[in-house]
């Protein structure tokens, strides 16, 4: 019963209404815009930035070791470090340990140290660093007498970690 009330509710509404209510409909369809397309690989990365995962603090120190070491792999290879550190989002920093600089103060302290270590001729193994606020990582290792730092954002990190959503 209710439909045919709404049928004959429609049926005694004047003439001008019933010819209004299609051009309304018509005007709906002409205003939609079906000429732009999504850029949707712009879109799947904005979704994968804003995904929610579960990322434990190891998580990010075992990721930052293993990309260190990939990296560090790269570096023995020959190839450059500004495309290094463009392609892994990362800032490189090289040279002999008197020459290099950090405004941090833990980082400076970690400078010292393998300083003294040079000078008493040992070898500096590879290792992981986080700076004083803890929202950065430095990979350090040595490549004869030079050594590298390479420095991870947290947040880099995490955005590409492929960990699953939290459900």
């Amino acid at each position: 019963m209710p439909f045919a009330t709404a049928l004959n509710t429609f049926a005694n509404y004047p003439s001008a209404m019933k010819k209004f209510i299609p051009l309304l409909c018509l005007l709906f369809v002409i205003s939609c815009d079906f000429t732009k397309r999504l850029d949707n690989k712009a879109m799947i990365k904005e979704m994968k930035e804003k995904q929610v995962k579960r990322v434990l603090p190891q998580d990010i120190t075992n990721t930052a070791d293993a990309l260190g070491r990939v990296i560090e792999s790269e570096i023995l290879k020959g190839k450059s470090l500004d495309s290094l550190a463009n392609k892994y989002m990362v800032s490189i920093q090289h040279g002999a340990v008197n020459q290099l600089t950090s405004k941090d103060e833990k980082i400076k302290g970690i400078l010292e140290a393998i300083a003294y270590s040079v000078s008493q001729n040992q070898e500096i193994p590879s290792n992981i660093q986080k700076n004083s606020s803890g929202d950065s990582l430095m990979y350090i290792f040595q490549q004869k007498n030079e050594i590298y730092l390479i420095g991870f954002g947290k947040s880099t990190i995490v955005l590409n970690m492929d960990k699953p959503l939290i459900k």
